[in-house]
């Protein structure tokens, strides 16, 4: 058991840096099999901060640690000693993050009925992402990583937004992003590289960010993540969202290029372009909005605006990149691989080379 409590502390180390936006140290020791887990994420262990043990004050609280601990074991199962180390300093950073989200400044003090209400409510919305922290697609044993903090909002810098008494406690972060485990070729460890996803501000800057993905395909030789981009500067007139697409070509490492999809001088410019004016001038007839061709050429020429499904191209348009106005947002154009296929180069990788059934 001494072992497991210097790991608990090495954690609780953890939870204290993470929320001024620095990454965290790595845990002392690595927790191994299903036992070593469970001990480290076990925040109502006798050792644990006070914070941690308020936590578990509650018996509906104490419940849910539980089955974020069951699921996170259960996850660990499916991955490596690294991976397996990952989940439990996700959940380190996250819980210290919803300390300070909820309110909870002195991690010494007593809960609130409020900041009990708060926790309980995120540890519930917890429960439910544990279960997805690990995922198999395309042969592959795909992690999910993330980048959670919080910090006080100071009365300066609550002042300086505008907002006045109606400013939230804190601003903070949550950005998540896939990690292949076990990467032990260059390929699998160029891909964990391209697809890490870095804070855009500082906490300090009273921006909260959002990070999401979504694994649109896997297979030996490509690999395309949609993600999903949310950032709200407090005090401002709205939010913004983004959205954009990240490819990689499995059997070089490297990012999809068009050179390696289209048949140069095939005239695929032209016809994405045509296709993408239709779909759009479509779309936004109500709005009675035309986008400029230039504009949209422009967007579909750009490999990083191609999310690649098992059927299809999707053209992804994220606001202000078609020539609308950010109150339109974004828009995607789906074209089918079959549409495609006068254009597309035999060295393509697949799903977009057709390959024998």
């Amino acid at each position: 058991m001494a072992r497991w409590r210097l790991v608990l502390v090495a954690f609780s180390a953890l939870g204290a840096t993470s929320a001024c936006g620095r990454e965290p140290p790595p845990p002392a020791a690595a927790p191994t099999g299903a036992e070593g887990v469970a001990a480290a994420l076990n925040v109502c262990d006798e050792s644990a901060a006070s914070y941690e043990r308020a936590v578990c004050a509650t018996p509906a609280m104490v419940d849910l640690n539980a089955q974020i601990s069951r699921a996170l074991v259960a996850e660990a199962e499916s991955v490596s000693d690294e991976g397996a180390q990952l989940l439990i300093q996700n959940q380190r950073r996250w819980l210290a993050a919803q300390r300070i989200a909820c309110g909870v400044i002195d991690p010494a003090a007593e809960l609130t009925a409020e900041q009990s209400q708060c926790l309980e409510s995120k540890l519930r919305e917890r429960a439910q992402q544990a279960t997805a922290a690990v995922s198999e697609a395309g042969g592959y044993t795909f992690q999910t990583v993330e980048v959670t903090d919080a910090q006080t909002l100071s009365a300066e810098t609550a002042a300086a937004t505008g907002l006045g008494d109606a400013a939230p406690p804190a601003v903070g972060r949550d950005i998540r992003y896939p990690r292949i485990d076990n990467a032990n070729t260059p390929q699998l460890q160029r891909f964990n590289q391209l697809v890490a996803q870095q804070p855009q501000y500082r906490l300090e800057d009273a921006t909260e960010e959002q990070v999401n993905y979504q694994i649109a395909f896997a297979g030996p030789e490509l690999i395309s993540v949609r993600f999903d981009l949310y950032e709200n500067a407090l005090g401002a007139a709205h939010p913004n969202t983004d959205f954009k697409a990240v490819t990689v070509d499995m059997r070089t490492g490297q990012p999809l290029a068009a050179a390696s999809v289209f048949r140069e001088g095939s005239g695929w410019e032209r016809y994405l372009t045509t296709r993408a004016m239709a779909a759009l001038t479509a779309q936004f007839r109500d709005q009675g909005f035309r986008p400029p061709q230039s504009d949209v050429r422009d967007t579909v020429t750009k490999p990083q605006f191609w999310l690649i499904t098992q059927d299809a191209l999707v053209l992804l348009f994220p606001p202000l990149t078609f020539g609308g106005a950010g109150a339109l947002g974004g828009a995607e154009v789906r074209l089918p691989w079959s549409d495609l296929e006068r254009y597309i180069s035999p060295e393509a990788p697949a799903p977009i080379r057709r390959t024998e059934a």
